[in-house]
């Protein structure tokens, strides 16, 4: 009999059976694991770098369909790194994620507003965290595959052969199910009566029909982008895009994608509205084109935008290798518009494989303050199989470890 059995060895499943041990190591503590090795996600976040959090921790760079603001004060990191970046804790009475993961060696260091290790290598958490498992001796069942999961006489039941007194899902989403995320913690949770709220992929890149887009795949661009639903603008990112043989990309595209696939589901038009110059008004961009009045369109635009979308941007505009002077004020307004609202229309999604991560998931209100299912007793659910998700910059990662914290707190008050 165990007294708590976590299904995922991800980083929220990893953090709660660290965080369980490190405060009552008398505690028996099973981790199921369906892969052969734990962190099989964890390897690839952050380019394999491993972001860890982020400094900005207002609760708005995160999404529900639930009200999240009760977690708010857990999410606040920020006031960690500043009163204690410098020290690595030796006591065991933490508050936060930050100190767990000094306390078993995982040092941080701060990139702009971006947490890493100071390793740089997202193999050197899942190692750190291999070896404070097995030094906390947690025992690990690796190639586990749960079934099923049934509570009789307060006793859970997995695969008819694992009984445990609490159970945490930790299974994580939907997203790059070749890492193991295949969606089974959702199953779990909805035959033990929770509502599972419609999950899409979220974090990925999104297709285009534009005429010209294989005339600027390669490109990346420093831009202002605004997603446009039915004509009107839902949500402003400012950052690098990129841009593929078929679609948009970068942290800035990724963040404005949480919805996108849900909108077009709905038969709505959605479009990518980017802003080229933002520094630049656009009678400034119209002086300016004028000034070269003897060079051709898409080499006086050369000059303040890259060239093959001063290209693209010429052809679609039917002035491409026309001069400046050939073409009437109207047409170099058009092109200076253009510039500062370059259209995307946007045909699709990336899918589960391409996605960083899952929106939609089990009903946060159907879960306490403290992660326990209000439809079943010590059953927990933590981490991404949960509504809740974050944008880029190590948001998911953050929630991951402090939901797992939050859990730890629970179980251990029983």
């Amino acid at each position: 009999m165990y007294d708590v059995a976590i299904i995922g060895a991800g980083a929220s499943g990893l953090m709660c059976s660290c965080a369980l041990k490190i405060k009552n190591n008398n505690l028996k503590v099973l981790l199921l694991e369906k892969n052969d090795k734990i962190g099989k996600k964890l390897l690839i976040t952050g380019n394999g770098r491993c972001n860890l959090g982020n400094y900005n921790t207002n609760i708005s760079n995160y999404n529900s369909n639930s009200n999240i603001s009760r977690f708010k004060q857990y999410l606040d990191i920020k006031k960690y790194l500043d009163e204690k970046n410098n020290s690595i804790p030796s006591y065991i009475d933490y508050e936060n994620y930050i100190e767990y993961l000094k306390y078993i060696g995982i040092v941080i260091k701060q990139e702009d507003k971006r947490l890493y290790p100071y390793s740089n290598q997202a193999i050197c958490v899942c190692k750190v965290f291999e070896r404070y498992l097995n030094y906390l001796h947690v025992d690990i069942r690796y190639n586990y595959d749960v079934n099923k999961i049934d509570k009789k006489n307060d006793i859970f039941y997995i695969n008819d052969d694992i009984k445990a007194k609490s159970v945490v899902i930790a299974t994580g989403g939907k997203s790059y199910p070749k890492t193991g995320s295949t969606g089974t913690g959702y199953e779990i949770l909805r035959k033990f009566g929770h509502k599972i709220e419609k999950i899409y992929p979220a974090l990925t890149y999104l297709k285009t029909d534009y005429k010209y887009i294989k005339d600027i795949s390669g490109v990346r661009y420093d831009a202002v982008v605004n997603l446009s639903v039915n004509g009107e603008v839902k949500n402003t990112e400012k950052g690098q895009i990129q841009f593929t043989k078929d679609s948009v990309s970068g942290i800035c595209v990724f963040n404005l994608s949480r919805n996108v696939k849900k909108y077009l589901e709905e038969k709505k038009k959605v479009t990518l509205i980017v802003n080229l110059v933002p520094n630049y008004s656009e009678p400034q961009i119209e002086e300016y084109i004028k000034s070269f009045k003897d060079y051709k369109i898409q080499d006086a635009l050369s000059g303040i935008i890259n060239n093959k979308l001063a290209n693209a941007i010429s052809k679609q505009l039917k002035v491409h290798d026309k001069l400046v002077k050939q073409i009437s004020k109207d047409q170099i307004k058009i092109v200076a518009y253009t510039i500062h609202n370059m259209h995307f229309n946007i045909t699709q999604t990336g899918d589960f494989n391409n996605a960083q991560v899952t929106t939609g998931g089990a009903c946060l209100d159907e879960f306490t303050d403290n992660l326990e299912s209000k439809k079943c007793k010590g059953l927990y659910a933590i981490g991404e199989v949960l509504d809740i998700d974050g944008k880029c910059g190590g948001y998911n990662l953050s929630w991951a470890f402090t939901s797992a914290l939050i859990v730890k707190d629970s179980i251990l008050k029983v």
